[in-house]
């Protein structure tokens, strides 16, 4: 302790020395300064060393600065923010209606301006973001092309109310305005680049805080006594609030600060990196800003506690959230590092329910009491490690099962049992040895790792258990691995009387005071009980699993082990004989232990329960799941990114959620079938061409395809370079058009491929609504004046409605429809081959009609 406080006495003189270049008393300031702050400053100039650069540690409550290094810097110098200023684009757009908490928009990579190229440093395979995902992982692309649409007087203004180009005011010689150019919003200022947008460090903590204490601008000061009258107060919607919350949660969590581990901190804490080139010179300056908020994300999104801003001269922005870690840790309490294994790479919160106790432990310490609870006799170290697997997987493809209630997970059945004991030295080896080991599918993805005590000879369809598409992995697999466990078989009898009771306890199985007989009409192809009749005073019809859930409830979790059973009526009690224990899906228990005994390695037995996934080594995963989920981690309220993927051999279905695994794999079999038609109709004109890999898009809703594509709502498709995105499924079945959709698109790549862009559109839409088979819907919409080829092609371009799309279609149809019937269609592909016409072809929607 002695230690600790003569450290500190140095760090008090060199904050005496840094408070008078901002022009005020250091004595005063020292004592104005609580134990809190004055650590706070201490741990700041700690953390920064020798590099140079600023911090600024501001109160969001009350505009009160609680540090500041480097105030020179963090006052008087103003610089391009970079991405940090992603949230300010996000916010303008969504107040200006250019995007909704929802829009979607596939990321090309790289942004092309004016001699600059701004790339995207993330991932590429992550498909289309919404403006939450958009900014946890800083898509240069995005908000580029999202300020494109945005105009001066949309933004400049909100920029201003948040104190952008002016002084702060905080009690400083030589502070700087910084930089907002009024009538020159340019996309790189959306991305926080270029001359025109450039602000100081203070200006930046002022501003982030404005957005999370319910929109109050405070002149920061140094003032211990400093009051809570804002300087004024801007209207920000909560629901815009909560978008930029999640996204900047999504950031630390497992976007561009998730090596910083802010995540694992007691406090809730959000952030954004930003990575910018300054005005002269090339090495790139790095900047991060963190706002705490109270620990679970309890409290309202306006409860901002702390922020934190970090600029690094020759940095970038993932090293400033580096930095900013240290501070958060002072804050919010003692460190969790130094408790936390070296190999786990996040926490979790666990609600212990028969001790009204939540805890935050390291996840290798839950998977490590998992184990231990759910496999207290299992002996066999293989088995054990198949199940840490299946554990630790399941733990991060479902963080904050319970955000709801302010943790991650509960301690029963519900998620996964979980005791405090002391685990044996058989189970710890087992969990340390598969540290950082998960389950993941073909698509490269967290799978649904459930298990089992006993599954009783085959594993259950999730389909059939719960009512939800099945990925291949979880439709059933035989096991008879499991015939020697003590579940294999079970038989429970149990008087009409008696189950009568039980099902009265829920009014789906309510079938009066007597039961007269009970029936599985249909059992699944694992034997399972998918439906069953009940008839008494009443006739009920109900799942096989959820009967086995309601006669559990009231007589115990022993009676009807499972849903795989026969039911026969004897005398007045009803015999029910089946076999396994739980659900039955995935991992079973019993199984894996007679795998172990004969020699199988953990990784045959999970591939056996697990048919098409592997094993992934991968040290930092964590806050994803399927699709890399953003959102299911921690506590945090935001959004998933529920979309999935399927693919073949020249194509790559995104779809949300909403669709099932049979639909999507529908349209991939239609886009195969009509592409190998093609193809051949191609190559019977002596042309050999191939359509190259394609990225099919399905959206969830009109508005995410109109975002995402700027094409009107009446257009069905829209295809441009290897992407194609569709309306909504439901739509274009519907409208029964989702096969002459694809097709039409299809051939837009196929003539794009083999005339290079330069087929004119009078031609290119003439051929797609001639093999489409559209041309008898389209026939009937000729103008009542005829129109030149050069007419077409502009009729084409500039349609403005719907109609006039399909008058200029009908007059493409019959130009091409008039050149196959005088020269054949073969002559017709070698026209575009031979790349006879010199017109650009766009983007051309597809009409819905």
């Amino acid at each position: 302790m002695k230690n600790k406080q003569t450290a500190l006495t140095v760090f008090l003189c060199a904050i005496s020395v840094s408070l008078c270049l901002c022009g005020c008393s250091s004595e005063a300031a020292i004592n104005h300064r609580d134990t809190e702050t004055q650590s706070l400053q201490a741990v700041a100039e700690m953390a920064l060393g020798k590099r140079e650069g600023a911090i600024v540690v501001l109160d969001p409550q009350s505009g009160r600065v609680r540090a500041v290094v480097n105030p020179e810097i963090a006052f008087g110098s103003a610089f391009p923010p970079g991405s940090t200023m992603k949230p300010f684009t996000a916010l303008a757009a969504l107040r200006a209606g250019i995007i909704t908490p929802d829009t979607q928009m596939s990321c090309r990579e790289k942004y092309k301006r004016t001699h600059v190229v701004d790339s995207c440093s993330h991932r590429h395979d992550l498909g289309p973001f919404t403006p939450t995902e958009a900014l946890a992982y800083s898509c240069n692309y995005y908000f580029a092309t999202v300020g494109e649409r945005l105009k001066d007087e949309q933004v400049s203004p909100m920029l201003a109310e948040l104190g952008f180009g002016q002084i702060t005011g905080i009690d400083a010689d030589g502070e700087s305005a910084g930089a907002l150019a009024r009538g020159r919003w340019e996309p790189e200022s959306a991305v926080g680049e270029g001359v025109y947008l450039q602000v100081t460090p203070i200006q930046l903590a002022t501003a982030y805080a404005a957005l999370f204490n319910g929109g109050k601008v405070f002149k920061p000061s140094f003032d211990f006594q400093q009051g809570k009258t804002p300087l004024r107060q801007i209207h920000i919607d909560d629901r815009e609030r909560q978008v930029l919350l999640d996204g900047m949660r999504g950031a630390v969590a497992a976007g561009t600060a998730e090596k910083a581990q802010l995540d694992s901190l007691p406090s809730f804490v959000v952030g954004k990196t930003g990575t910018s080139t300054p005005l002269q010179g090339f090495r790139p300056q790095g900047w991060f800003v963190g706002v705490a908020f109270p620990p679970g994300m309890k409290t309202e999104p306006a409860d901002a506690q702390l922020v934190v801003v970090v600029y690094l001269k020759n940095g970038h922005g993932s090293e400033a959230a580096e930095v900013a870690r240290s501070i958060f840790e002072e804050f919010g309490g003692k460190s969790t590092s130094k408790d936390t294994p070296k190999n786990a790479s996040t926490s979790v919160t666990v609600n212990q329910v028969s001790e009204h106790v939540t805890q935050r432990i390291p996840l290798e310490d839950y998977v490590l009491r998992v184990v231990s609870t759910e496999a207290s006799v299992e002996n066999e170290p293989e088995a054990l490690k198949a199940l840490a697997i299946a554990a630790r997987t399941y733990a991060l493809k479902n963080l904050g099962r319970h955000s709801k209630e302010g943790y991650d997970f509960c301690s029963t059945t519900h998620c996964q049992r979980f005791e405090a004991n002391d685990p044996r030295a058989e189970v710890a080896a087992a969990v340390n040895e598969t540290t950082g080991l998960v389950l993941r599918d073909d698509r490269e993805q967290m799978i649904d790792a459930y298990y089992s005590a006993s599954c009783g000879g085959i594993t259950a369809n999730l389909k059939t258990i719960w009512n939800t598409d099945a990925p291949v992995y979880l439709r059933g697999v035989q096991d008879h691995f499991c015939h020697s466990g003590p579940h294999y078989r079970w038989t429970d009898i149990i008087a009409s009387d008696k189950l009568a009771t039980a099902l009265r306890s829920d009014p789906r199985t309510d079938v009066g005071e007597t039961i007269r007989d009970v029936s599985v009409s249909k059992h699944d192809t694992t034997g399972r009980a998918e439906l069953l009749t009940l008839i008494g005073d009443r006739r009920r019809e109900i799942s096989g699993w959820e009967f086995k859930l309601i006669v559990g409830r009231a007589l115990g979790w022993q009676v009807l082990k499972s849903s795989r059973f026969t039911v026969s009526r004897s005398g007045s009690a009803f015999v029910f004989r089946g076999g396994g224990f739980g659900h039955g899906l995935g991992l079973c228990q019993e199984g894996s232990h007679a795998m172990a005994q004969r020699g199988q390695s953990f990784q045959q037995i999970l591939a056996h329960y697990f048919p098409g996934t592997r094993v992934s080594e991968d040290a930092e995963t964590r806050r994803r799941g399927d699709a890399e989920v953003l959102g299911r981690g921690d506590t945090a309220t935001h959004p998933a990114l529920l979309r999935r993927r399927v693919s073949a051999s020249h194509f790559q279905l995104t779809f949300p959620d909403t669709i099932g695994q049979r639909e999507a794999e529908h349209v991939l079999q239609l886009l195969e079938s009509n592409e190998a038609d093609l193809l051949r109709r191609v190559s019977s004109a002596g042309i050999h061409v191939s359509i190259p890999s394609l990225e099919v898009v399905i959206n969830e809703t009109t508005g995410d395809f109109v975002g995402r594509t700027g094409m009107p709502p009446w257009a069905a498709a829209a295809t441009k370079n290897n992407r194609m995105e569709l309306q909504p499924l439901a739509l274009l079945k519907q409208r029964r058009i989702l096969e002459t959709t694809l097709r039409h698109e299809l051939v837009h790549v196929l003539i794009d491929s083999m005339g290079g862009g330069q087929t004119p559109r009078w031609l290119t839409e003439g051929m797609a609504v001639h093999l489409a088979g559209e041309g008898k819907l389209i026939e009937r919409e000729q103008p009542a004046n005829s129109m030149s080829v050069e007419g077409v092609e502009q009729a084409l371009a500039s349609a403005k409605s719907a109609d006039d799309m399909r008058r200029a279609y009908a007059v493409a149809h019959k130009l091409v429809k008039e050149l196959i019937r005088a020269e054949g269609e073969g002559k017709v592909w070698q026209r575009v081959a031979e790349r006879r016409y010199s017109v650009n072809v766009a983007v051309a929607p597809t009409l819905i009609g």
